[in-house]
């Protein structure tokens, strides 16, 4: 009876769980992009090589800033020069992070090292600090942000759950009004 009462319990998880592709592109167009990037994960392995699927699932992933999830896209989008264009920009964000971290956790120089600029918030940052383009107080970065002079951010590494890890907070006039973390 027990092992009924399980069996039934897991069929209806799995159903009420199901998500299809309609439902990505649903959670997409809703701007839902944390629930689209971690659904799309589950869903991975149906759709990856569908080149639509696996841009909304990167640029999903990118939006709620889940940069290592980027990863199992990146090497499927090949096919189209559309596609590899994508593959190129989610990869240099995913780079730059890795980088950022090496040179913050490792204490190693990146200065020399020039890649492509996007206008994702960690790209803006990663060019700024390896051109010295910051104040550095209180074992933290500062950066001013270009376009507002209300905005800045202060990068650091932080332990947190036994990882080191980066922690990049946006401030609005002295105020926090964002915290993304990254490792």
């Amino acid at each position: 009876m027990i092992n009924k009462i399980g069996l039934v319990f897991i069929i209806l998880t799995t159903f009420i769980n199901a998500t299809d592709k309609n439902d990505i592109l649903k959670f997409y167009k809703e701007k839902n992009y944390r629930k689209t990037c971690l659904k799309a994960g589950d869903l991975y392995q149906k759709y990856k090589s569908d080149e639509e699927f696996l841009n909304i699932y990167a640029h999903s992933c990118l939006e709620v800033d889940m940069i290592n999830r980027t990863i199992l896209p990146i090497v499927k989008l090949y096919k189209s020069a559309e596609a590899r264009e994508n593959a190129a920009y989610f990869a240099t964000i995913l780079y730059q992070k890795k980088l950022l971290y090496h040179a913050l956790v490792d204490d190693v120089d990146i200065s020399y090292i020039n890649l492509p600029k996007t206008k994702y918030i960690l790209s803006i940052i990663f060019n700024k600090f390896v051109s010295g383009d910051y104040d550095y107080r209180n074992s933290a970065y500062w950066f001013n942000d270009d376009d507002n002079n209300e905005i800045t951010y202060k990068l650091s590494i932080e332990l947190h759950q036994k990882v080191k890890k980066i922690f990049l907070r946006t401030y609005k006039n002295g105020k926090i009004t964002k915290v993304r973390t990254y490792w």
